[in-house]
C-alpha cells in the first residue's frame, strides 16, 4: 500500500502529466493502478480530501454526475461532454456580467462561482453522437 504522502504526490504528478483536465475519484484510482501504484480507494479519497484542504486541488461538481477534481490554479469555467464525459477548461464566463450591479441589487458579496456548460465535444459530434 502506498503511504499517504507518497499517494498525494503521485496524484499531483498524475494530474500534471496527463492530458485529461479533471478526474473522478474512480479515474484517479484507476490511473494510479495503471502506473503500478497500489492504493485502496479509501486512501485515494483521503489523499484527495487532503489536497483539497491544502488548496492543491479544486472540486468541480457536475449536476448529475460524480464530482471532478482538478489542479488548483487560476479560475476558469468548464465545458462538459455528455457523450464521452470529457471536461474542457474555458476562460471565465462571468467576466463582464456586471457582478458589481448584482451585488448592489441583492446585497450579496460574490466570492466565487462555478459554471459548467454541457454539450457534445467535436470528437463525439464527428462520431455522430450529437
Amino acid at each position: 500500500m502506498a503511504r499517504p504522502s507518497h499517494l498525494s504526490a503521485a496524484i499531483l504528478t498524475l494530474m500534471r502529466a496527463a492530458s485529461r483536465h479533471a478526474w473522478t475519484l474512480e479515474q484517479i484510482h484507476a490511473d494510479l493502478a495503471a502506473q503500478g501504484m497500489q492504493a485502496n480507494f479509501s486512501s485515494v479519497f483521503r489523499a484527495v480530501e487532503r489536497l483539497l484542504a491544502d488548496k492543491a486541488l479544486r472540486k468541480v461538481q457536475l449536476h448529475a454526475a460524480s464530482a471532478r477534481y482538478e489542479l488548483y490554479g487560476p479560475h476558469h469555467d468548464h465545458l462538459h461532454c455528455t457523450a464521452c464525459d470529457a471536461m474542457t477548461p474555458v476562460p471565465c464566463l462571468a467576466t463582464g456580467l456586471g457582478l458589481g450591479a448584482l451585488e448592489q441589487s441583492t446585497g450579496y458579496r460574490v466570492t466565487g462561482h462555478e459554471i459548467v456548460l454541457e454539450g457534445v465535444c467535436p470528437q463525439c459530434r464527428q462520431q455522430g453522437q450529437s
